[in-house]
């Protein structure tokens, strides 16, 4: 099969790889759409060792199921969204309900081969179905949608009234879109660029840039979400709070963070880290996808294999490409 292949000498390259076979408990789906995580992109940029080459990336994807191990035939020739998360099963925060932080999980297209290949094997239970008539670039949102429903389901504040994005990329809009089906009464969205900010208005109630986002904020912030991840995002994403108020850290630019620790404890604020979600957010998102279809249209770019590999490395140099999404069609 053809996969697009994070090498050993570093570099992306479209090559033929043999096609995996599913052992027992696993399926073998056929992808149809899997879209290009800032995670893979910053993992390529900065050598992470999250992402270890030779390696086919590719952990947001939608397909359909063709062939099934021992059990679960009743999946074969359905449609389905991967749950990449594999976890252990055994250890005390999977035998607690918190598989998302399980330190021996695996991940498809991050320990074991993802999406970017025509052909991707994964476990019977990393399989959801989705219906047929739902849109493929609404589907394969479904992963970095449970990171958002998985992150407002952490916070103490059922119906924020005032809720803060800092940062219009994906998992920002998303967390936009989906603070405003929790019943958010405001939001504010953060962003320096400003085709970004064109894209998220519609999404929210005001979007502004960093520099004006205390004017735009008022008296304080029930809930701000960084989906940014750098120092400066969440030292902001504490000062913004009212008293009483949550921010909820997403993303992961900067290892190390500076905040306003006094205000914190006289305020009684909090923050709470947020990684990843539980199957149970999984399957969550994948309704939310299915009941709002048009509330999770972003800007996207569909890409080919060898165009993905053009794309992939023109993000890794910092284009914001002109797109919100991309995502690979292996088979296109």
């Amino acid at each position: 099969m053809r996969a697009l292949v994070y090498t050993l000498q570093r570099t992306l390259d479209v090559l033929d790889v043999e096609a995996p076979a599913p052992v027992e408990g696993e399926v073998l789906i056929k992808v149809e759409r899997a879209g290009i995580c800032g995670s893979d992109v910053q993992g390529v940029a900065t050598r992470s060792p999250r992402r270890t080459p030779p390696l086919i990336m590719g952990h947001e994807l939608v397909g359909q199921v063709v062939e099934a191990a021992a059990g679960r035939q009743d999946l074969v020739g359905r449609r389905v969204a991967v749950n990449p998360q594999v976890p252990c099963g055994v250890c005390l925060s999977c035998r607690s309900g918190s598989e998302n932080v399980c330190q021996y999980r695996e991940l498809v297209g991050g320990t074991r081969p993802g999406g970017f290949g025509e052909l991707v094997a994964v476990p019977a239970r990393c399989a959801h179905v989705v219906e047929d008539d739902l849109d493929t670039d609404v589907a394969v949102l479904a992963e970095p949608v449970a990171t958002c429903i998985h992150a407002f389901r952490l916070s103490p504040l059922v119906f924020p009234g005032t809720v803060v994005v800092l940062g219009a990329g994906t998992i920002g809009m998303l967390a936009a879109i989906v603070a405003r089906l929790n019943g958010a009464g405001r939001i504010v969205v953060s962003e320096t660029s400003e085709e970004r900010r064109s894209w998220a208005a519609p999404l929210a109630d005001a979007v502004v840039e960093p520099g004006v986002l205390d004017q735009a904020v008022g008296a304080g912030a029930d809930l701000v979400v960084d989906a940014v991840g750098a120092d400066a995002t969440r030292a902001a994403s504490v000062s913004l709070l009212r008293p009483g108020g949550c921010a909820l850290w997403l993303g992961m630019h900067d290892a190390e963070a500076t905040i306003p620790a006094f205000d914190l404890v006289v305020r009684e604020q909090s923050i709470r880290g947020s990684f990843a979600y539980t199957d149970a957010d999984f399957a969550r998102a994948v309704e939310l996808l299915t009941e709002h279809p048009q509330a999770f249209r972003l800007p996207m770019r569909t890409c080919s294999l060898e165009e993905g590999a053009v794309v992939f490395d023109e993000l890794v140099a910092g284009s914001t490409g002109g797109f919100v999404k991309a995502s690979l069609a292996p088979a296109q």
